[in-house]
């Protein structure tokens, strides 16, 4: 290989590089817009512990609606929930049974 296919190479390798690392540092800083989640009585606790309103479902028995504005991308084990007032509550994603997106 000569000098000037590696020089090619090289900043194919690094664009490629730059891409993925601007397509995982936009996923870990965006926000999901969230309607509402249901969570099981676990991360009912949790989130009234953290101050937010948390009522029972009417329609699934056992399981509890909250109402927050955003939420953290999926890939991580733990969402961080943004409710209007501002409050960032973690919730392990185990406790969230169903999510309802906006939009």
């Amino acid at each position: 290989m000569s000098s000037r296919d590696r020089w090619v190479a090289g900043i194919l390798a690094a664009g490629v590089a730059a891409i993925l690392v601007g397509v995982l540092v936009t996923a870990t800083r965006t926000h999901i817009p969230v309607s509402h989640i249901y969570v099981n009585p676990a991360g009912a606790r949790l989130l009234e512990a953290a101050g937010e309103k948390v009522r029972s479902a009417p329609d699934w028995p056992g399981t509890f609606e909250a109402n927050p504005r955003y939420s953290a991308p999926a890939f991580t084990g733990e969402s961080w929930l943004t409710f209007p007032d501002g409050r960032v509550v973690p919730l392990p994603r185990k406790e969230i049974l169903l999510w309802v997106y906006r939009g």
